[in-house]
């Protein structure tokens, strides 16, 4: 889509400042619903309201021609966990040789989103390190796929 189309979707819907107001911009100008993204229906209620603020925001920083290539494709609330060694036990610092990122549904249930091993330290049994929660964005853009850790509607890195 050329930039003029995407202005002119704007125009017809009274963001005459190229801003999205809400999700119901979203669903109108970009053809988005964003309570069909995969994930959606496993959130709390807590983090579906922080989803629907932060997906307006998102597409928002994003430049025009650049909003068009945004490609939701999944919001989930997770659990993140490293797995650390120290290589010598003298060290003040550990090495991340693994992890798993665990889907923690709206009722508790816990499933496996992702996890990995560093295959340079298998043999080494890790120490667990402390866990993050967050909620993970996936999206595609640019035709890129791409993820980010969402910690509140208007910070995410």
């Amino acid at each position: 889509m050329e930039r003029k189309q995407i202005e002119n979707l704007y125009k017809i819907n009274g963001l005459t400042d190229y801003k999205l107001r809400n999700t119901e911009d979203l669903l109108k100008v970009h053809g988005i619903d964003f309570k069909a993204v995969e994930g959606y229906n496993r959130l709390d209620d807590l983090s579906r309201a922080v989803y629907e603020k932060f997906i307006v925001n998102i597409f928002n920083v994003f430049g025009l021609e650049s909003r068009a290539t945004l490609i939701p494709k999944g919001i989930y609330f997770v659990e993140d966990t490293d797995y650390l060694i120290k290589e010598n036990p003298e060290d003040d610092y550990f090495i991340v040789t693994g992890g798993i990122v665990k889907i923690i549904d709206r009722n508790g249930m816990k499933s496996v989103l992702r996890s990995w091993t560093d295959e340079d330290y298998k043999d080494i049994e890790p120490i667990e390190s402390d866990s993050k929660t967050y909620l993970r964005f996936e999206y595609e853009h640019d035709n890129r796929k791409e993820w980010l850790h969402v910690t509140k509607e208007d910070s995410w890195y």
